[in-house]
């Protein structure tokens, strides 16, 4: 996963993101600064489906759950 800065984004990075994108707030400042692709991922992922995100410090797996959070192995 690339942040907006073109540079690899690490796990801490990501778990900062992840509550962001939980929060549910599309129109904060906050999740205006969440990288696209992330954003993006994390729509499209259906409910009960898994997909892993590659960090700069590993793969992360991520998973949204019957309440429509997204969950990580974090």
């Amino acid at each position: 996963m690339i942040d907006a800065n073109g540079r690899p984004i690490t796990k801490a990075a990501l778990k900062g993101h992840l509550a962001t994108y939980n929060a549910g707030v599309r129109g904060s400042r906050e999740f205006m600064a969440l990288p696209r692709a992330l954003v993006i991922v994390l729509d499209n992922l259906a409910v009960g489906k898994t997909t892993y995100l590659k960090c700069q410090d590993g793969q992360v797996q991520v998973s949204r759950g019957k309440d429509r959070l997204i969950a990580s192995s974090l």
